[in-house]
């Protein structure tokens, strides 16, 4: 707690300097082009006014540039090197490179490499590395990687954070995150350790949790899939393995995640919980069908098994839907049960939940066992 407080505190302050640095720049057609007309070959400074240049204000685009702790010039094409820290007032062509960061009060066309941070007043074309935050008020083209969070007002490339990646507005190509991905609209795809949020998706979200407004020719691809435009479904289920299941679906017709537990309610108690994907089409009018491959551990009353004891079920089902929340579903299903529990004085392996199997086979202490069955949903 106590570090994302630092961490926190110390966006907030790295926000403020850049709307410091910002409200002193240029207007936007200011820094559509650079204005300097003056070139020198190279400035050497200890830091803003002690060495062989005077500042921004002489106007002069530096071909090379180096700054022993902290540099403040008006340009660059070429490259430049600082101990701490370099800053331009307006554009940057080449390549930065500095021990803590990179501030542009213009556009960018090369590459910057910040141990710390970078900082870009307009637009990027090429890349930005930095070892914890890079920030870029307009569009990126080209990439940017983090170790802590990426944002730009929009990007037509690639964010790779170890934590947060924000594109305000639109991403076209691909966020991938440790924690999370914010953008408008998301042209490619979104990949999160948890979350994924996106207004319009058009291609893909991988993560735990997947939220988006739309999905439009993509999927996503979660345990828990929010689309509102979408699918997101209750259903009370029976089987011939479990008498009664409470499962979650989410997502879209086209790919959606499904949540489960259960319970059997005969002699030998047993509990189960599950998950599995599944797509759903349009047959005519109000019938439907899905099919759906889930996978599920059984385990005993009050208990669980430490040892391998899955259910792997293939469904097929054809449903009838009465109203907006309500419709009826059953269908076959293919089980597969895959187990190495054992019991010396039965000689069995697992627990008797077939109704009478077609394939049974030991493979060294492992046992598969195969069967049909059925599955029987209503679903809210």
């Amino acid at each position: 707690m106590n570090s994302f407080k630092r961490n926190s505190k110390l966006i907030l302050l790295i926000a403020l300097v850049f709307i410091a640095i910002k409200s002193k720049g240029q207007s936007k057609e200011e820094i559509e082009t650079n204005t300097a007309v003056k070139e020198r070959p190279f400035q050497i400074s200890l830091v803003p006014g002690f060495g062989t240049s005077r500042g921004p204000n002489e106007g002069y685009t530096n071909q090379f540039s180096a700054n022993v702790f902290v540099g403040y010039e008006h340009s660059l094409d070429g490259a430049e090197f600082g101990g701490l820290y370099n800053i331009n007032k307006e554009n940057v062509q080449g390549a930065q490179f500095a021990g803590f960061g990179n501030t542009v009060g213009g556009n960018m066309q090369g590459a910057q490499f910040g141990g710390f941070l970078n900082t870009v007043n307009g637009k990027v074309r090429g890349m930005q590395y930095a070892g914890f935050l890079n920030v870029t008020v307009e569009e990126v083209q080209g990439a940017q990687f983090a170790g802590y969070m990426n944002l730009a007002d929009s990007i037509h490339g690639v964010q790779g954070a170890g934590l947060v990646n924000i594109s305000k507005k639109s991403t076209k190509g691909a966020q991938v995150a440790g924690l999370g991905n914010w953008a408008s609209d998301v042209y490619g795809v979104q990949i999160a350790g948890l979350v994924n949020r996106a207004k319009h998706v058009r291609g893909t979200q991988i993560g735990l949790i997947n939220l988006a407004d739309t999905v439009e020719k993509g999927v996503t691809v979660g345990l828990i899939n929010i689309v509102k435009k979408g699918k997101l479904q209750f259903a009370l289920e029976n089987n011939e393995v479990i008498d009664f299941n409470i499962a979650f679906r989410s997502g879209t017709s086209r790919l959606y995640s499904v949540l489960f537990v259960g319970a059997q309610a005969k002699e030998d108690y047993l509990w189960t919980y599950g998950a599995g994907f599944g797509t759903e089409f349009t047959l005519k009018k109000s019938w439907n069908s899905n099919v759906e491959l889930t996978t599920q551990s059984i385990n005993p009353k009050d208990d669980y098994y430490d040892e391998l004891n899955l259910l792997n079920r293939l469904s097929w089902n054809f449903g009838y839907q009465f109203a907006n929340h309500l419709s009826f579903s059953a269908g076959p299903v293919l089980n597969v049960y895959v187990t190495n529990i054992y019991d010396d004085e039965t000689g069995r392996y697992g627990n008797d939940i077939d109704m009478g199997n077609f394939y049974n086979r030991t493979f060294s202490d492992t046992n598969v066992k195969m069967w049909i069955g059925y599955n029987i949903s209503i679903k809210f």
